[in-house]
């Protein structure tokens, strides 16, 4: 028997996913790869510690996935078809708790100040920003192929990439979503509260261009 079909035996037939079994893996883009650091010994203004952000991570939506339907009249009544066509993805907001020296929050906020910097106002101003085979755009030229986001351009510099990972009640990896073409677009506000003694949780929001699932 195959190794798959053992572990699916293993599973009891009522049990139910749930909502607190899931990893998130944040990709970061190569423009944040460029400044990251794994010790926070070494942490200043120009660098980030990506780690930080992955172990804090509370809660993510997998968003609803929609083909839009269209109608046309016909004989008093309407005859529902499919569009064949996806509308952009919702963007999705993930729950994070803020560690005491704010390294996971650097992450993101480092992220958003590379697509606009908060003192002169413009996009990062990397020396390896565009390769010399990509448009202006950093898509692909070939026509017909989906968009590309080549690192050397400008979108493969700050766009990054998610995947959620579904648990079983063993914590085996049951399916995974990944999230293709991210952008941070929001980190969310941090209310400071004398009456509250609590650890301060905060939100980031990403918008992404694709959402592929693939069972594991």
């Amino acid at each position: 028997m195959d190794n798959g079909m053992s572990k699916r035996m293993e599973q009891a037939i009522l049990n139910k996913a749930r909502k607190d079994k899931f990893i998130f893996v944040l990709t970061v883009p190569p423009a944040l790869r460029e400044v990251a650091c794994k010790q926070t010994e070494n942490r200043d203004n120009g660098r980030v510690i990506p780690e930080t952000l992955q172990f804090s991570i509370q809660g993510v939506v997998v968003p609803p996935v929609t083909v839009d339907s269209g109608e046309i009249r016909f004989s008093g009544q309407a005859v529902k078809f499919s569009s064949h066509s996806r509308p952009s993805y919702p963007d999705v907001t993930v729950k994070f708790k803020i560690d005491n020296e704010f390294n996971n929050y650097w992450v993101i906020w480092k992220w958003i100040d590379i697509l606009n910097d908060d003192k002169t106002g413009v996009f990062y101003d990397g020396k390896d920003m565009k390769g010399p085979d990509s448009g202006s755009t950093g898509f692909s030229k070939r026509r017909g192929d989906n968009p590309k986001f080549p690192e050397e351009s400008y979108f493969g510099q700050y766009i990054g990439a998610g995947d959620l990972y579904a648990l079983d009640e063993y914590n085996n990896k049951t399916i995974q979503f990944h999230y293709e073409g991210i952008v941070p677009i929001k980190v969310g506000e941090i209310n400071y509260d004398y009456q509250d003694a609590d650890e301060i949780e905060s939100t980031f929001q990403f918008s992404f261009t694709k959402l592929i699932p693939k069972l594991l």
